[in-house]
């Protein structure tokens, strides 16, 4: 491993992504012949081969991959202390990876950016949506900076900080609910749910609440998209499971109606999370910053109206 530099891994990975070594070479400005040479070194170092040639390009082995999923850590850890190292002192910039919940994008990609291009136009988001569970798995992978959790996923190798404690509420077609309705957690059996898998953050929440009360949960089907969520139970296919933040655009349209439920009501706890291990760039403080204060003070506002 000592002879392995942040140069071989970038090319190592340059070719993973492009699948091609001669697009790979044309890309990196170097030879197709010593793009070539660099990766059989790495093979030789390594003692085992990283890529399958065949006439159509070049694969990743089992090895190969495990080495561009550490090889996406270190240069992103290698650029990150680059970037802090010469912000010292002056305006924060650089690129910051933040992992957000698909219920929490509609709420804060647009006032980041505008907050961002207003108090640090160099700083430059790279925004990821996906389901909470994802999100957890790449922030330990430092696929990303920072990311927007859930109180209920594990804390284990992460500095978290709470944003705010949302309520929960039941989501169906347009008429299923009228306005002000509550549904006591006791009748939620009655409803056939649509929630996500096992390994995200609002199955777990939404499963640990049903156990501790003993009620057996009707679900018919798990999907982790959020987007399907919600159009499953526009079209009355079933009922989901989601805080204002997720159903807004959809009640706002009419396209769903909502119940709050009650006896006891259903809270999310919303944190945001970086990896213990790593240091924080000042880029990385201000996005957590700006998205702190735009998700709690959201919080606020829908805090006992949100139906």
């Amino acid at each position: 491993m000592a002879g392995m530099d942040r140069r071989q891994l970038r090319y190592f990975l340059r070719v993973v992504e492009l699948g091609n070594l001669s697009r790979a070479a044309e890309a990196l400005h170097v030879a197709q012949p010593a793009l070539s040479a660099h990766v059989r070194r790495l093979e030789e170092e390594l003692g085992v081969q990283l890529l399958v040639r065949t006439p159509r390009g070049v694969t990743p082995t089992p090895h190969g991959q495990l080495l561009a999923e550490h090889a996406i850590s270190i240069l992103r850890q290698f650029e990150q202390a680059r970037q802090e190292v010469m912000a010292l002192g002056h305006e924060p910039h650089g690129d910051v990876a933040l992992g957000i919940p698909a219920t929490v994008s509609p709420v804060l990609i647009r006032p980041l950016l505008e907050a961002l291009r207003e108090r640090a136009p160099r700083v430059v988001p790279h925004i990821v949506e996906a389901m909470s569970g994802y999100l957890l798995e790449w922030l330990h992978a430092s696929r990303l900076d920072a990311a927007i959790l859930f109180g209920v996923q594990s804390p284990v190798g992460l500095q978290r900080s709470e944003i705010g404690i949302e309520e929960m509420f039941l989501v169906g077609p347009p008429q299923a609910f009228g306005r002000g309705e509550k549904i006591p957690m006791a009748q939620l059996p009655r409803f056939p749910l649509i929630i996500p898998g096992r390994m995200q953050g609002m199955n777990q929440l939404i499963r640990g609440a049903a156990a501790r009360h003993n009620i057996h949960l009707n679900v018919v089907v798990e999907v982790d998209a959020v987007a399907e969520m919600i159009g499953l139970a526009e079209q009355g296919l079933g009922y989901t499971i989601l805080a204002p933040m997720g159903y807004r655009r959809g009640l706002e349209a009419g396209k769903v109606s909502v119940a709050r439920i009650v006896d006891p009501p259903l809270l999310r706890t919303l944190v945001s999370a970086t990896a213990a291990s790593r240091p924080i760039s000042p880029a990385t403080r201000l996005v957590l910053e700006l998205a702190h204060s735009i998700l709690s003070q959201y919080i606020a506002d829908t805090s006992g109206g949100a139906a």
